[in-house]
């Protein structure tokens, strides 16, 4: 079965679009923010205000196809335009997700982009909801990614099985 974006339209692979949460008054859509100690936003969380959809993200697979479906391996790529002034140099910003702390952040560096394909969208109720899974291994093995607040108040993205963060995914136009 393929995935829809909001507008009803097939998601298509390489397409972008905002991550926005399936319902209403739990803050708005992923985007970068400096946690921690970090001197550039390389986190992925929620936006705390529901009326900011976020950073565009490029959602594709190796194969060369048209459609997704929640049986492919995706990548995960925020869109690199108006970025900090510390993440300029970098011409792709995959998703990956850290070791320890399970925590959804950005891979700037080349080295660190080989973890490409680790996440799937899955049906979830009537909307859908983004799954890890470690090393390509079988779906049994995926695990949910929700939100973690931080000290700092931060809706972070994590590795958190059992306790997903419903999304929907839309077209993000470009304007000009």
């Amino acid at each position: 079965k393929e995935l829809l974006d909001s507008d009803g339209d097939i998601l298509r692979n390489g397409g972008t679009y905002y991550i926005l949460p399936a319902l209403r008054g739990k803050g708005g859509g992923l985007e970068l923010a400096k946690t921690g100690d970090e001197t550039c936003p390389l986190n992925v969380v929620q936006a705390r205000s529901e009326t900011k959809r976020g950073r565009p993200a490029i959602i594709w697979t190796p194969p060369r196809i048209a459609i997704l479906t929640p049986a492919f391996y995706l990548n995960i790529e925020f869109q690199t335009r108006d970025l900090p002034a510390c993440l300029e140099e970098y011409s792709r910003l995959p998703w990956k997700v850290e070791g320890e702390s399970q925590e959804v952040k950005i891979a700037p560096k080349e080295e660190e982009q080989h973890l490409f394909g680790s996440f799937k969208i899955k049906p979830y109720r009537d909307d859908y909801k983004l799954v890890y899974c470690e090393g390509n291994s079988d779906d049994d093995s995926c695990k949910d990614l929700g939100i973690s607040i931080d000290d700092e108040n931060n809706r972070l993205l994590v590795v958190k099985d059992g306790d997903p963060l419903a999304v929907r995914f839309v077209k993000a136009h470009r304007r000009g």
